[in-house]
């Protein structure tokens, strides 16, 4: 794993670079192709600009001087075909000079007040000019740049975009290496997380430390997927133990009993019955553990879906009440019942009778030594609110959660008047989780607890 994480750093480093080096070839190519023709038609712009505002100004005026200047700041040459003389306002005149002037003066008159045709560069001379005739008809103003400042200026600047394009692309490696450094290396060390972890180290956490949301995401997704395959590993290695205890301890009973009936009580009666309900006894412990396996597996997997009906919540919990009158009677505990009638709701009742069912016989299993356990069911605008109080010990804050997980009653010790297989609670969350009804529990360490489940009460119009 390590080693694709450094093909991606130098793959990202790849891509990077080649960004950079497709962007400075698209610029050499504008310099290379299209920047000598756009410097010219820019200077010809430029140059006719000015002219035109010259030709309608008087000559040796103050705008015209003023204009002068203005073209003498861009490296513009001005000259005035006067009367037929040619004059300059900086330079001295050749014979050469006046020659073409006087050429391109004739090119003007020929071709109209602005010759503009392909012959707009002279080789010869060097330069680019401009023939403008006056508004009096007779005069004219040419302008001239030299060819030799372009050439100089395109090598000028070629010159330093190299030297830009060498610091460009040196910047562009030092940034795409840190740039993928910054980017592969938590992943990296989250792939050691990783590897340390598959080799059965379960106190690693993953770090994103990173400047960017994904990679910290990806490090929070890893944490809670390794404690939930944590959580899944102990759940398993406590329902193997949990399980095999259930099922040793009534299988060891029903074997050790059944050799007393056959060694010694076989031919007395009363012995005999005696041990016989042992062993009926330990068998239904067994159907039960395996009904509550097996209902539970069959509600985490939606194969059992819900019935909902409109039903009477409040019939439906006094019958359930009713169902523990032996342990009441038996054990000497005391259901104090606080019911009100006909609240009407829909759930699928089969599974929220054996909702109140588990709540009320964990409650009776775990209530003080008063043996008192409270049932409440009371309306509360649309809701409907079933509360089931005992006075045990109550459960610490950082346990609250731990109780709905399987077999959490084997971290207690408690008198078991009902009989129970750990998973009461288990099934009670994932009944009411896929009712998506509200519950939960009010606890205190020595202060009792209070089961409640919030339903959706119908009102009858």
């Amino acid at each position: 794993m390590i080693r694709k994480n450094s093909k991606l750093k130098l793959k990202m480093m790849f891509y990077f670079l080649i960004f950079t080096i497709t962007i400075i070839c698209c610029l050499w190519i504008f310099q290379m192709a299209f920047f000598e023709g756009f410097y010219q038609s820019r200077r010809l712009t430029t140059m006719k600009q000015l002219g035109d505002r010259l030709k309608v100004e008087q000559i040796e005026s103050e705008e015209f001087l003023s204009i002068i200047n203005e073209c003498n700041e861009v490296g513009i040459e001005v000259y005035v075909y006067h009367n037929g003389v040619v004059y300059s306002t900086n330079n001295e005149i050749t014979d050469n000079t006046e020659k073409l002037i006087r050429s391109w003066v004739d090119l003007a008159n020929t071709n109209g007040e602005f010759y503009t045709g392909n012959d707009t560069y002279s080789k010869d001379s060097g330069l680019f000019y401009c023939a403008i005739k006056c508004t009096d008809n007779v005069n004219y103003v040419i302008l001239t740049s030299s060819y030799a400042e372009l050439k100089e200026s395109i090598s000028i600047i070629r010159y330093q975009f190299l030297y830009t394009s060498i610091i460009v692309l040196t910047v562009a490696v030092i940034m795409a290496w840190f740039l993928a450094s910054r980017m592969s290396n938590p992943i990296d060390e989250m792939s050691l997380t990783a590897k340390k972890w598959a080799d059965g180290d379960n106190m690693v956490t993953f770090r994103g430390d990173s400047h960017y949301a994904e990679i910290n995401e990806l490090a929070e997704t890893l944490n809670y997927a390794k404690e939930s395959v944590s959580k899944a590993g102990t759940l398993q290695r406590d329902l193997l133990a949990n399980v095999s205890h259930d099922l040793k301890t009534p299988l060891t009973m029903i074997k050790a009993y059944a050799e007393m009936i056959r060694d010694i009580s076989g031919d007395n009666k009363q012995k005999r019955e005696k041990h016989t309900q042992v062993i009926m006894d330990e068998a239904d412990r067994l159907t039960m553990l395996v009904n509550d396996i097996l209902n539970l597996s069959k509600l985490q997997s939606s194969v059992d879906s819900l019935q909902m009906s409109e039903i009477n919540l409040s019939e439906l919990t006094e019958r359930v009440i009713g169902r523990f009158a032996p342990y009441v009677e038996n054990q000497g505990f005391t259901i104090e019942n606080y019911v009100a009638p006909d609240l009407l709701t829909i759930v699928d009742e089969q599974k929220i009778e054996q909702v109140i069912y588990n709540l009320l016989g964990n409650s009776i299993n775990y209530t003080g030594e008063d043996k008192v356990v409270k049932v409440y069911l009371t309306a509360e605008g649309d809701k409907i609110i079933l509360e089931i109080i005992d006075s045990g010990k109550g459960i610490s804050q950082e346990k609250l959660e731990t109780i709905w997980e399987r077999y959490y009653r084997f971290s207690e010790t408690n008198t078991r008047p009902v009989k129970g297989t750990g998973l009461g609670l288990s099934i009670v969350k994932t009944i009411l989780d896929a009712h998506h009804l509200r519950f939960g529990v009010r606890s205190k360490k020595d202060c009792g607890s209070n089961f409640f489940v919030e339903f959706n009460r119908v009102r009858n119009e």
